[in-house]
């Protein structure tokens, strides 16, 4: 076959795409691959300096893969690591972050011990998504396969939770459904775990009408896991949303899940609006607020700042030990979720939140003279390389960052370290198992 190869993976790099070398130094990148493998693969793409390749075949296999579960794997582009046992796949991303830390300069590779903990494993390697979003194209809804926008219709996400994956199989047997789906741009169903139902947001490619709005009743009526179904149109989940009774008000629907009681020494439910930000994988999202607890424990309770704050997730804990938070955030819909659930849980008193930007809250509360005993940053994907200068003024002696991540990471850790920050701990977070996707928490203290 032209272009076929034989290449040995060196290792695996970022985005999990396998790394090995032509006869002539040429750097390959593969994915689906493990290290030590033995692979022949199909040349696709030059790049200056790598060429992008297509695997054809393992002719010699590492002793940490498996068989994929999912019958899609080799064309969805959703997972990554599926072909790897769990372990090996925790292996592969830690190893990936103490690369970017060493390549950043942040340590050298024998300071990695001391700096980096074991990861935190998933407490479920499958079926912990509690939302999934699913692009529709020609009136199927599907994943984008690798590499392209071509659409991979699925019926079941291995990755989604059993109640998730009920719905969506019932649902594209419907007609209603059907009609929909012709005239949507992407899906999203969210399991709301206190409720056992599962909630289905469309993104509509024009407004609703009356047809639309039947549809979505009879899809309630005859699923009765189906909770409610909102239309989200030019963007934004505004509605209307409707039941199995008709036209339901949004303010009234919530995603609610529960934190265990022993996580915060009492029960703790935290609710937001459909639409809102938390973290899909719920399991895990204990895991951290657990670490983040652990890494406050030997402070006295005093003054924190959540400048990424949504709807309470990491302030209600800390307000739950003692501590005094201020929390930030520019969704509107988050921040009314965490006045809410700040009250219901009896903690109002210790929590103050408003709709501001970080970086405009943070030269407000500089020209206010205020300081904090410790800050807690969880941005976006792109970071906050534009908050990093500021910090400093507020005094903190603890920064606790949670990075999706890890080049951005890097980057804002390198602005926090040159400002009076020792990097003192970093732990992987595998929030998103059989995916190249990294969750990272890094504590920095002031020198």
């Amino acid at each position: 076959m032209t272009n076929s190869v034989e290449l040995t993976v060196d290792r695996v790099i970022k985005g999990g795409l396998g790394l090995g070398r032509l006869t002539d130094g040429q750097v390959v990148m593969v994915p689906r691959v493990l290290p030590g493998e033995l692979v022949r693969v199909q040349l696709r793409r030059r790049h200056k300096q790598y060429q992008e390749a297509d695997l054809l075949e393992v002719l010699v296999s590492s002793d940490q893969r498996i068989t994929p579960a999912c019958p899609v794997y080799d064309t969805c582009g959703g997972c990554n690591f599926q072909h790897a046992i769990y372990d090996e796949q925790l292996r592969l991303k830690n190893s990936i972050l103490a690369e970017t830390l060493c390549r950043a300069g942040l340590c050298q590779e024998d300071e990695l011990p001391g700096l980096m903990g074991a990861p935190l494993a998933s407490p479920k390697p499958f079926g912990y998504r509690q939302r999934i979003r699913l692009q529709v194209a020609q009136g199927r809804a599907g994943y984008f396969s690798r590499q392209s926008h071509d659409l991979v219709p699925i019926s079941r996400c291995l990755l989604a939770g059993e109640a998730i994956n009920s719905v969506l199989a019932n649902l594209s047997a419907r007609r209603p459904f059907q009609a929909l789906l012709d005239l949507a741009s992407a899906i999203e169903l969210l399991e709301n775990p206190t409720h056992n139902s599962v909630i289905l947001l469309i993104h509509y490619t024009r407004k609703t009408r009356p047809g639309d709005h039947q549809a979505a009743r009879l899809l309630c009526q005859a699923l009765p896991l189906l909770e409610a179904v909102i239309f989200s149109v030019d963007g934004q989940a505004k509605g209307p949303g409707f039941n199995d009774t008709g036209e339901i008000p949004l303010s009234g629907l919530l995603v609610e899940f529960s934190l265990s009681a022993k996580l915060c020494d009492q029960p703790l439910t935290l609710a937001l609006e459909p639409g809102g930000f938390c973290q899909v994988n719920l399991g895990q999202n204990e895991n951290c607020i657990g670490l983040l607890l652990e890494w406050t424990r030997g402070m006295k309770p005093g003054k924190a700042l959540d400048l990424f704050c949504g709807m309470g997730n990491f302030s209600l804990p800390l307000a739950m030990q003692g501590w005094d938070v201020t929390g930030m955030d520019m969704q509107r819909s988050t921040i009314r979720s965490a006045v809410r659930n700040a009250e219901a849980a009896g903690f109002a008193d210790r929590c103050r939140f408003s709709q501001e930007s970080a970086t405009k809250a943070a030269r407000r509360l500089l020209a206010e003279k205020a300081t904090f005993d410790c800050l807690l940053l969880d941005p976006p994907r792109s970071g906050c390389a534009e908050l990093i200068p500021l910090l400093p003024g507020l005094a903190a002696r603890r920064i606790i960052y949670i990075s999706c991540d890890p080049a951005t990471l890097a980057r804002d850790l390198i602005g926090l370290t040159q400002a009076g920050y020792r990097l003192a701990e970093v732990r992987l977070v595998d929030m998103f198992p059989q995916t190249a996707h990294q969750e990272t928490m890094a504590r920095l203290e002031r020198n």
